[in-house]
């Protein structure tokens, strides 16, 4: 598959590679496929969509925008403050990406589309610190049993 979807070691982050023709299916199973990670679980803070390695897209319609966006939509009830970015070099992936972002613009989310890879995780790395110890010491003290 030209797109797949994989995690990061730590399970914060949900990335996304592209190779080849892109179809607009694949995008929005993508798009599936991180919905289903953010409904399962409290990981998952961040997604790194890196579509340097699309050679083309295809087949991709106002109906994908569409379904990816009511998917986003829900995925912000779990993660209202996601962040995402979108790595995307050439101009029809980078129009794509910017008319995902005015789409989700609402949903209170932190997102940025870049043209390189490196100017991405230069923008990651200042969008999406991991929290401060003393609120993770807070968590940890707060935690209560699950309930059987």
């Amino acid at each position: 598959m030209p797109l797949t979807t994989e995690t990061t070691p730590d399970c914060q982050g949900i990335v996304h590679n592209a190779s080849g023709i892109v179809t607009g299916d694949e995008l929005v199973e993508a798009s599936r496929a991180a919905l289903r990670l953010v409904q399962n679980t409290q990981n998952f803070h961040y997604e790194f969509v890196d579509l340097s390695g699309a050679t083309a897209l295809q087949a991709v319609a106002d109906e994908h925008l569409d379904r990816i966006t009511a998917q986003d939509r829900l995925a912000k009830t779990y993660r209202p403050n996601a962040v995402v970015v979108i790595v995307a070099p050439q101009d029809d992936l980078y129009e794509l990406g910017k008319e995902w972002e005015r789409r989700v613009q609402s949903f209170g989310w932190t997102t940025h589309i870049a043209r390189r890879r490196e100017e991405a995780l230069d923008w990651l790395q200042k969008n999406y610190p991991p929290p401060p110890r003393a609120a993770l010491a807070n968590e940890i003290a707060s935690a209560e049993p699950i309930a059987e």
